[in-house]
């Protein structure tokens, strides 16, 4: 029997590693900006913007996780995925099992970062979730079904331990398969393509 107060899986806002690449890229961009023109107003301003910019994504993230606010969780209800700092109640959300056909977890490479991403997919078409990625993103991203593309949460800003995940969706939804495509991550693909994998 389920004890019903307990949550099986929880992952918490971090500063995690693309926060701080960000941070120090926006930072290295504001010292150059000012190195090289910074007696120009221009210089003036894009390097003051990218200090401000790496101050503000600093403190906004950094604050997610002093709180201890919640980036994932499952439940014997169903998943929430926490919000986006600093619009984190607006944009938290909740699809209950019962909207919920299967899990995926997929990672996809853009640029120098890797993202890893936790889609849901549902029983006759895309889960009840807000698409919050670019439809011309959910179209490059080839090796994972498009109607779990477009209700899929990035995990940058808290981490997820796949075993974890998929032991919690087991216990509380052992009907909901976990498809877990972390071993690969693909770069976008510049041309469409359709996934290889259904």
């Amino acid at each position: 029997m389920i004890d019903e107060s307990a949550v099986p899986y929880q992952a918490r806002y971090r500063v995690s590693p693309t926060i701080w690449g960000l941070v120090l890229a926006s930072l290295i961009a504001g010292t150059v900006a000012l190195a090289v023109d910074g007696s120009d107003d221009l210089g003036l301003v894009v390097g003051a913007g990218c200090y401000a910019a790496s101050a503000t994504l600093l403190a906004l993230y950094g604050h997610a996780a002093l709180t201890g606010k919640i980036g994932l969780r499952v439940d014997r209800n169903g998943i929430q995925f926490g919000g986006r700092p600093p619009l984190y109640r607006a944009m938290t959300d909740f699809v209950a099992w019962s909207d919920i056909s299967a899990v995926y977890l997929y990672r996809v490479r853009i640029l120098l970062f890797t993202e890893t991403y936790v889609g849901l997919q549902g029983h006759d078409g895309p889960a009840p979730l807000p698409q919050r990625i670019p439809a011309n993103a959910v179209r490059m991203i080839w090796h994972v079904p498009a109607d779990v593309v477009a209700a899929s949460r990035s995990t940058n800003g808290f981490k997820v331990d796949p075993a974890a995940l998929i032991a919690a969706v087991n216990l509380v939804a052992p009907s909901v398969p976990v498809v877990d495509l972390t071993a690969v991550a693909p770069m976008l693909a510049p041309t469409p393509r359709r996934s290889t994998f259904g």
